[in-house]
């Protein structure tokens, strides 16, 4: 009796740690003003690159472009010249939001990793 329910206990364990619920990120790129999400978000990473001079992104907490304003901006970037960029880390800290992720990209190339 003890072995079976050793073996039943191993094989609960193995199963259970086989299937467990794992939060996966989507990573995506874009290139115009975007509602990427509704609802609840956190963004891990977001690499941008100018495609002009001056080219910029913002990230908004909200569901349009409209309703964007400075209490729900997330992070934003910037760069004066054209085909510079940077990545932007967030990944020991993820920007969060509740409404909606909205992205505003001017003249740029965004890829963001969020879910």
């Amino acid at each position: 009796m003890k072995k079976i329910t050793l073996i039943l206990l191993t094989v609960f364990l193995l199963v259970s740690t086989s299937f467990a619920d794992r939060n996966t990120s989507t990573i995506t790129g874009y290139t115009s003003n975007t509602l990427i999400k509704r609802g609840d978000w956190k963004i891990y990473r977001i690499i941008y690159v100018a495609t002009a001079n001056g080219g910029s992104f913002t990230v908004y907490d909200s569901l349009t472009a409209g309703a964007g304003s400075n209490s729900n901006v997330k992070t934003e970037g910037s760069e004066a010249t054209s085909l510079n960029g940077k990545p932007m880390d967030f990944i020991a800290k993820p920007l969060e939001g509740s409404t909606g992720l909205y992205l505003v990209v001017n003249n740029a190339n965004v890829v963001v990793e969020y879910e």
